[in-house]
């Protein structure tokens, strides 16, 4: 978790202490949820809640799909209603167009007519530049065998209700107002209640600004100020006199819907119509020429636009190709998540880690996402976004921005080595070299000066939860930096900086060694989160033994205790995390929430670990943690951070909007390594796959991945008597060997490469760089397990049913 909003947190839990609560958290706002919200054959969504964001690549700010359905700028909401009377849309199953576009979609049935909804962002360009513009289509179908009438309205409003004690109102976000030109800005961001709004040219508008266009043809039926109220103040007597205010003063709520359009269209059996809605994310000048821009354009013109280059860019040039509908979804749609939260400002490309309530640079969380997309076949875009630390590192030579995060130096630091290492990008490792030996510097002086030799004691009141203490993930991540100072050293030809970096190396990995050789004979041999003091917090960055950098032996016992001690706390599938709020108090003590919640993003920390243990236990569980984070996204693919309770709610922290990058970018790291990975001078393929991908038919696809060694590429083709491998790599290094392990559920009964009998030695094929096929015959055990992402919705729906069930006859959720 990061910090952004924490105040907004603190007065939350305000709330429960003044009320004298004293049962835990998650039994006062929990409970459960009806389980028959998952309607059969719907997409699966875990949250209850959950949102999504329409943008444009580069464009420095974007909107939100509400979880209602509803498109939020900040600046306030388009809402839609369905009926007469008109009651609002709450749609929570959406979906994305292909499955990974960034076109948000859904439909639902009302009275015989099938209402199917369509939003997407575009930039128009000219003045509108950089502030995309919201189109939405809403198709009408009568799927009745008579005559219906469809009802659809629209409506504008600045705010929805919140139930909090604190602002944004409920499931939205604070819009970063200061990257949109002030001549929007001005007077719109503050509700104002004496705005007055008027119909004009089908626009909705308030004081000369145009809020959102609605559609001429067909006509509306009906147009008012609200639902209730048409904002006249003038009535005629029956005897034919006329008297009111002409221009009454009206005083508005910031959750009254106004501007309400509704269309009356009569549907014959199977007939359909469409209505096209456009949004500004900001309020446009009436008379302007970025009016006359919006009003001119063109829905078909601007969905053929965005698919053809979403398409191009991430569909079409994906290396990685899994023979799984949800998997590859994820895969995409992700890759476009982590590319939309990137800003173009001025010459600078800013990653983000959305567009949200983590509207701004994290060093840490950002490097996670540029390697993602490097790994994804975006170079380019990751080199322009990587290079943004150059431009936050301070004189000393740090890259840490905030309250103790000192494992920014080690994300920067590896991220840039990483991608040099990946691109053999000389230009770039020129550039960013200077600053590699600046914080190098940084980090001797500080480490130096600690009493222990590590990186400084650090007080973060999230993450791990420990306050003055040196933090054992902060020293991994550093010593994964100064590994990657010595081989950008190394590429550079600079003999002597490689040498002193490879002396820091040695002498931080000693005075580590010890804090840590102290700290797990008190633990018997589980890494905790911290290195002195207590043996207390939340597992972190101290789950990072062999990935990225692999600092221990794959099975120092070391690592086997952390694995297993922290796979022992899983809660559905997903690493828990503890946040201490103050909940309650009681004769002057306060009483601290001990209630587990989800955290998803570091869950595949253990994942990795596994894959370079790769034995088959560590295969299988592997594929498991992988269909247990698919489980904990929503049906459009979005991924959250953190704050769902266990078995309860299905929901998160109301202002921690999805998607979130860094869950993004360790989902895709994941599966990207399932696939194909490194280990010191071996390049590892297929090193965990689920038995779905294995049936007769299937293919997994690896084109083009870059890899240290180069571009790998590798057909896997299923046959009914076992599988094909073709390889065609173009390595720049060769690697020693090419090892593919055998899946813990696969018989193998002969193995051929290029024409020659291969054994299996220690579960695994040992093969040449140069080999071109691979032939295997063999089959699935017959005892096998079915795996595969419906398989485990299958399983949580029916676990969470016999809970429920408990529930409502305890009032109490099962922990």
């Amino acid at each position: 978790m990061r910090t952004a909003n924490r105040w907004a947190v603190i007065l939350a839990g305000f709330l429960c202490l003044v009320c004298g609560v004293e049962s835990l958290w998650g039994q006062i706002t929990g409970g459960m949820l009806n389980p028959a919200m998952d309607t059969p054959g719907e997409p699966f969504s875990y949250f209850r809640h959950p949102t999504n964001v329409l943008g444009v690549l580069y464009d420095p700010v974007a909107s939100e799909v509400t979880p209602e359905g509803y498109i939020y700028t900040g600046f306030g909401e388009l809402m839609f209603f369905v009926g007469n009377p008109p009651e609002p849309v709450n749609q929570r199953i959406k979906t994305l167009d292909q499955g990974y576009l960034p076109i948000v979609q859904y439909n639902f049935e009302q009275n015989g007519v099938r209402y199917s909804f369509s939003m997407f962002a575009a930039d128009l360009g000219g003045r509108l530049h950089g502030l995309p513009v919201n189109f939405i289509r809403v198709g009408l179908q009568n799927d009745d065998g008579h005559q219906r009438t469809a009802f659809l309205s629209s409506a504008f409003r600045f705010l929805p209700p919140n139930t909090k004690l604190h602002s944004p109102p409920d499931y939205r976000f604070h819009q970063r107002f200061d990257l949109i030109p002030k001549r929007y800005t001005e007077g719109q961001t503050v509700f104002n209640p004496g705005w007055r709004y008027s119909f004009e040219r089908h626009a909705l508008v308030r004081d000369g600004r145009m809020l959102y266009l609605f559609p001429s043809s067909p006509p509306p039926d009906e147009r008012t100020m609200t639902q209730r109220d048409s904002g006249f103040r003038v009535h005629r007597y029956l005897s034919g006199q006329v008297e009111g205010e002409l221009n009454p003063e009206l005083s508005l709520e910031p959750e009254t819907p106004m501007g309400m359009v509704m269309y009356r269209i009569q549907l014959q059996p199977g007939q359909s119509e469409s209505l096209t809605f456009r949004m500004p994310i900001a309020p446009i000048p009436e008379f302007s020429p970025e009016s006359g821009r919006l009003q001119r354009s063109d829905y078909d013109q601007e969905f053929q636009k965005t698919v053809s280059f979403w398409t191009n860019l991430v569909g079409n040039s994906s290396p990685l190709r899994f023979p799984e509908q949800k998997v590859q979804n994820v895969l995409l749609a992700n890759t476009i998540y982590s590319l939309l939260a990137i800003d173009k400002v001025g010459e600078n490309y800013i990653p983000n880690v959305n567009k949200f309530q983590y509207h701004t640079y994290f060093p840490t969380d950002t490097s996670l996402m540029n390697v993602a997309l490097d790994d994804m076949g975006q170079e380019s875009i990751a080199a322009k976004a990587l290079s943004y630390a150059l431009k936050i590192q301070s004189p000393a030579g740090s890259f840490v921005l905030e309250h103790d995060l000192w494992e920014s130096f080690g994300h920067v630091l590896w991220a840039w080595g990483r991608h040099y290492r990946l691109t053999q990008d000389k230009p770039f490792l020129q550039q960013v070299y200077p600053s590699v030996v600046e914080a190098m510097d940084w980090e001797m002086n500080v480490t130096h000066a600690d009493s222990l030799g590590l990186i400084p004691p650090a007080t973060i009141d999230d993450d791990a939860q420990l306050a003055d203490c040196h933090q054992t993930g902060q020293d991994m991540w550093t010593l994964d930096g100064i590994r990657n100072a010595i081989r950008m050293a190394q590429a550079m030809g600079r003999s002597e900086d490689a040498a002193r970096f490879e002396t820091e190396y040695q002498r931080f990995w000693n005075a580590f060694e010890k804090q840590l050789a102290a700290q797990t004979a008190k633990t018997g041999g589980y890494i905790p989160p911290c290195l002195d003091h207590t043996l207390k917090g939340n597992d972190w960055d101290n789950l990072h033994t062999l990935y990225p950098e692999p600092l221990f032996d794959p099975f120092d016992p070391r690592v086997t205790a952390t694995i297993q001690k922290s796979r022992a706390t899983y809660q559905e599938g997903i690493l828990p995390y503890i946040w201490p709020r103050a909940i309650g108090e009681k004769n002057g003590t306060y009483i601290f929430s001990a209630a587990k919640q989800l955290h998803y993003w570091h869950t595949p920390d253990n994942s990795e670990n596994q894959l370079v243990r790769d034995d088959p236990k560590d295969q299988e569980l592997t594929v498991e943690d992988l269909y247990a984070l698919l489980l904990h996204t929503s049906s459009t693919q979005a991924t959250q951070e953190f704050g769902a309770y266990p078995w309860s709610t299905r929901d998160f922290m109301d202002w921690n909007l999805m998607p979130d990058g860094s869950t993004s970018a360790t989902i895709i790291e994941l599966m990207h390594n399932m696939l194909v990975r490194e280990y010191k001078d071996e390049l590892h393929l297929f090193s965990a796959v689920s038995p779905a991908w294995l049936q007769p038919g299937k293919s997994i696809v690896i084109r083009n991945e870059p890899t240290v060694f180069g571009p790998v590429s590798a057909v896997l083709k299923v046959t009914p008597g076992g599988w094909t491998l073709n390889l065609s790599n173009h390595f720049w290094k060769a690697p020693a060997r090419v090892i593919i392990p055998v899946p813990w559920f696969y018989a193998v009964d002969h193995v051929e490469a290029d024409g020659q009998p291969v054994g299996v030695r220690n579960g695994e094929l040992v093969l040449s760089s140069e080999t071109r096929e691979v032939h295997v015959n063999g089959r699935i055990s017959p005892r096998t397990a079915a795996m595969s992402f419906e398989r485990t919705v299958e399983d949580y729906k029916r676990e969470y049913r016999r809970r429920y069930e408990q529930f409502l006859q305890t009032g109490l959720v099962e922990q």
